[in-house]
């Protein structure tokens, strides 16, 4: 486990294939976060503009901020276009996600999501658990960046940023029948789901069991050890992928 000091670590990081069962603790995610500016733009592709990218199985965070500060810093998992994406099964739970899309008056500005599942086989996918969804523009909870794009949002807040029409296909009808988009006892504003894409779900108590327990990253077999395997400075995991 490392613990982090309140503080802004200023630095694009890498936690690595080999650094497995990484603890990461904060002083809250008001007082510690760690931030960089890189863009699609800058980088040359969208897989390249993440602030913290993790590779490695078994990681865990608490109490902080990850940001990219692209134009303006915020507290939470902030970004405004596809700002959580890649292949990875992740649980997130009492998170703070923070659009910062342009405000628009007609159309869509950004999107949370962007899952990239590519096989019935993957077991991967994200899970949002007892989350606040709020700040600025009109976004997609998700959109399908492959095939088999798997995304559940569980007892969320949505704010009104929320699009009526909650996901989108990337303009691929093909996916619609293979995409998991599940939401499942969210409330406010945004979760009204009457507008809904027809691949959208809305999921019963029993259909989100698997998603918003631990067992959904296999925690039951690597929280509980995760602080006493492995100790590690918080520099090792700032290298190259």
């Amino acid at each position: 486990m490392h613990f982090l000091a309140t503080c802004c670590i200023w630095e694009k990081v890498t936690v690595r294939k080999t650094k497995i069962n990484i603890v990461l603790q904060g002083r809250g995610y008001l007082n510690t976060y760690i931030e960089w500016n890189d863009t699609a733009k800058s980088t040359g592709h969208t897989d390249s503009s993440y602030s913290f990218g993790v590779f490695a199985d078994s990681f865990r965070a608490h109490n902080i901020s990850f940001k990219n500060t692209a134009p303006e810093p915020e507290p939470g998992v902030k970004g405004s276009v596809d700002f959580i994406y890649g292949n990875g099964r992740s649980l997130y739970k009492d998170c703070v996600i923070r659009s910062i899309a342009k405000e628009t008056t007609s159309g869509i500005s950004g999107s949370i999501t962007a899952h990239g599942r590519e096989s019935a086989d993957e077991k991967t996918g994200f899970s949002f658990v007892n989350c606040t969804i709020d700040g600025t523009g009109k976004v997609w909870l998700g959109r399908a960046w492959r095939a088999y794009a798997t995304v559940v949002f569980s007892n969320t807040y949505m704010s009104r940023i929320i699009s009526p029409e909650g996901w989108s296909d990337w303009s691929n009808q093909t996916v619609d029948k293979t995409v998991y988009f599940g939401e499942h006892r969210c409330y406010r504003e945004g979760a009204n789901y009457k507008k809904r894409v027809s691949y959208g779900k809305q999921l019963t108590d029993s259909e989100a069991a698997s998603f918003i327990d631990i067992s959904f990253i296999d925690g039951d077999k690597w929280l509980n050890q995760t602080e006493i395997l492995y100790k590690h400075n918080f520099e090792d995991l700032i290298s190259s992928y």
